[in-house]
């Protein structure tokens, strides 16, 4: 927090007017943020003081795993599954399933 606020040229002072506390205060923040404190609502309020956009993410660790949590709630890979699943029963997969899928996606 403290970096990017001073890569925009606020002060902390300037933060806290935005935000209607002390300087103090905004002290306070930017320490739980370093410290893994800080609380989402804070986190929200004080990238608004910056006029950022807060971004929260959950990324997979493995890139497969990411290509199938999101082919889970997509019918088309759904049938490209079933699809190369049957072909497969009759010796005529493509193997190809993955590339499909990452060109779905992408």
């Amino acid at each position: 927090m403290r970096a990017i606020r001073e890569a925009v040229g606020l002060s902390r002072l300037a933060i806290a007017r935005g935000l209607s506390v002390s300087v103090p205060t905004v002290q306070d923040y930017e320490k739980s943020e370093k410290a893994d404190t800080i609380t989402l609502a804070t986190l929200r309020r004080y990238a608004g003081a910056l006029d950022c956009e807060l971004v929260v993410a959950l990324v997979p660790r493995h890139r497969k795993t990411f290509l199938e949590l999101a082919a889970q709630h997509d019918p088309e890979i759904a049938h490209l599954r079933a699809t190369e699943h049957s072909m497969s029963l009759e010796d005529q997969g493509s193997n190809d399933l993955d590339q499909q899928i990452k060109e779905r996606l992408s």
